[in-house]
């Protein structure tokens, strides 16, 4: 038991009690009355010395009910309170998680996680604060969001309305679960101090207590490590074992040898504990094309005896090729309703067929290259040296879809798209610290479209420079001497590098090298200008070259709200990171007054969010944090009940008093 005001109380106690319990030392005011027998002065006289300074207080029940009054009024302005457990520095930060996997309904009622986490962190903010009348409370509160990304909602601040106002807007999204971000706010608000509301406490700084409401799918605890004075509470929120089916790959593309036609793949997930049996439905341009002949079984989620990791059933669909010449928004949607749904739907726009027009740019032997591109159904093939490619481009504004180089790339990359094997000329994303011979490939990201029937279990590698990637580059394929394939995407620069000539490898005869080129090319060719058919995923931007001298750029986000990206002189339009799933709509007008258009679809795609089993024990790498459960009941302040009561002794000793005066 804590007391918010308790001088208020004493000063008040010392004021009003003493004189009260004086007056009834002093002469009582009586009624003049006529009575039968002088007996009853016996009374009389007693009264009299009971009113002489320094007697023994005789019992009174007004007195009583006048002290036991005051004493609770004292109590009430006092402002009693249950202890809560904040922080010892009297700072802590709430960190709500706000990320796809907190959309999930699978709380009491059909209410989402999110709410729960939010009700349960404003219950929490009322506790540490107390609820009094005249109090504002001791706790610093600081309020964040995290998700992809972390957002503060209010730095440290003793406003309790200030900090429920936070919490209460903050709004779902689909994105993944990082945390890295968070705990990185929460430490630099919490050691920065402001040394003249501070004075001698301004050299403290003691980390808050960090207040985490999360499910715990949370992807990036294993890389991180509280601090030894840092102390995580962590609210778990959620099942343990909800049913959720999810989309987590999807793909369509036009086989390089049939333009006109086209073909989807599906990968569906079960992070359930049962089977579960659903129909999978194919919409093309909002109308439904096909559904799967039967329901498709999806395995029962398994988890592992040692780690406990959670595995999910997975099954692959292959969609039967259809005829599609013209461009079009492929939709697979799950008809099959669970508690998280934004992973039951995905959708990609496709561009309508087209014939590459591609440079092959050499330093060497590049026959093979040259074979396979010839055997492609290009628009044009243009072959160059390194000398006639640097007087082509200087000579022309010509423009190739994508350019591939073989030993060798230039100082300076013009804006477009290039796929490059072996050198590194250019590239100050890598850097070269070293040579190596005979490596083979480790670990690829076989979900990459450039990995589409290719297989990477029988490449060895000759020689190939060994590389240390930055921060922004995207290492598709690795080998047991560095990187081996990677994608860098620059401003108006789509690159694919790959680490060796296919000639100082086993992979120009392989099947695979032949399925890697066309996807290569395609993925490249669709990655820049207005090519969206890739999709984005929450918490990506959105990045498109508009025609030189475009206006009034807008985007309309799937709720129907529209929004104005950045657009630069260059032509590029900018806007996010995009929060939710969906299609996005970005219109615009070019110069001549004709309106442009383009479809931007956002989806989830990821096992490890859509896998929404809560966690009772979170690790941070050395670091296990034990969760608990809110109840969620408010904090009730005593106050108001001692004043009641309060009340209600008054009313009864007025009650008395006129009893006694005969009123």
């Amino acid at each position: 038991m804590t007391w918010l005001t308790p001088l208020t109380g004493v000063i008040l106690a010392l004021v009003l009690v003493p004189p009260l319990v004086a007056l009834y030392f002093l002469k009582l005011r009586r009624t003049q009355r006529s009575i039968p027998s002088t007996l009853l002065w016996t009374r009389s006289v007693e009264d009299l010395r009971a009113n002489a300074p320094f007697q023994r207080l005789r019992f009174n029940l007004l007195l009583l009910l006048q002290l036991l009054i005051l004493l609770l009024l004292v109590l009430s302005l006092a402002q009693p309170q249950f202890e809560g457990d904040g922080s010892r520095t009297g700072r802590t930060v709430i960190a709500i998680d706000n990320s796809a996997s907190m959309n999930a309904t699978d709380e009491e009622g059909g209410r989402s996680r999110l709410d729960v986490a939010k009700e349960s962190a404003i219950a929490r903010i009322e506790k540490l604060h107390g609820g009094g009348l005249f109090s504002t409370g001791s706790e610093m509160i600081m309020v964040l969001s995290f998700a992809d990304g972390a957002e503060v909602r209010t730095p440290f601040t003793d406003s309790r309305s200030q900090a429920i106002q936070a919490v209460r807007g903050i709004k779902p999204s689909d994105e993944t679960t990082m945390i890295g971000d968070a705990l990185d706010l929460s430490r630099a608000f919490a050691m920065s101090v402001d040394p003249e509301s501070r004075g001698a406490e301004g050299s403290q700084t003691k980390p808050a207590v960090f207040e985490l409401y999360s499910d715990g799918r949370i992807k990036d605890l294993e890389d991180l490590a509280l601090g030894q004075s840092e102390f995580v509470r962590y609210t778990v929120v959620g099942t343990t074992t909800p049913d959720n089916l999810a989309i987590t790959q999807l793909a369509a593309e036009r086989p390089w040898d049939q333009p006109d036609s086209m073909q989807v793949f599906v990968v569906v997930e079960n992070s359930g504990p049962v089977e579960v049996q659903v129909d999978v439905e194919l919409r093309v341009d909002g109308r439904p094309r096909s559904v799967t002949p039967e329901p498709l079984a999806i395995p029962a989620a398994t988890s592992d005896p040692v780690t406990g990791e959670v595995e999910p059933g997975r099954e692959r669909i292959s969609f039967i090729p259809f005829n599609q010449p013209r461009e079009a928004i492929i939709e697979v949607a799950l008809l099959h309703r669970d508690a998280l749904a934004s992973d039951d739907a995905a959708r990609l726009t496709v561009p309508a067929p087209r014939s590459l027009r591609v440079a092959l740019v050499g330093s060497g032997d590049v026959f093979v290259l040259q074979s396979l591109l010839e055997g492609m159904p290009l628009a044009s093939l243009d072959l160059f040296s390194p000398e006639s490619y640097l007087s082509a481009i200087e000579s022309t504004t010509e423009q190739w879809d994508v350019v591939v180089m073989v030993n060798w790339s230039p100082d300076v990359f013009r804006p477009g798209r290039y796929l490059i094997f072996g050198s590194l000329n250019g590239l100050p994303e890598l850097i070269k610290f070293g040579d190596v011979e005979k490596a083979f490939v480790r670990s690829a990201r076989d979900e990459h479209p450039i990995f589409r029937f290719v297989t990477l279990d029988d490449l060895f590698i000759w020689k190939m420079p060994k590389v240390q990637p930055g921060p922004d580059v995207a290492v598709l394929a690795e080998s047991t001497e560095g990187p081996a394939i990677v994608e860098i995407n620059r401003r108006s620069i789509d690159l694919l590098w790959v680490a060796f000539d296919p000639l100082d490898s086993t992979w120009w005869h392989q099947r695979g090298f032949a399925n890697f080129i066309p996807n290569a090319l395609d993925h490249l060719a669709t990655s820049g200008g207005l090519r969206t058919d890739k999709g984005l995923r929450p918490g990506q931007v959105i990045s498109l070259l508009l025609p030189a001298g475009s206006t009034d750029p807008r985007v309309r986000l799937p709720d129907e709200t529209e929004v104005v990206p950045m657009l630069d002189p260059d032509g590029l339009l900018s806007w996010g990171p995009v929060s939710r799933t969906g299609l996005h709509e970005v219109t615009w007008v070019e110069p001549g007054g004709r309106e442009g258009e383009a479809l931007v679809a956002v989806n989830l795609l990821d096992g490890t969010e859509s896998s929404i089993g809560s966690r009772e024990v979170i690790d941070f790498s050395v670091n296990e944090v034990q969760g608990v459960r809110s109840s969620g009941r408010r904090f009730i302040s005593l106050w108001p009940w001692l004043l009641g009561i309060g009340l209600m002794l008054l009313v009864l000793e007025w009650y008395v008093y006129h009893r006694r005066v005969g009123i």
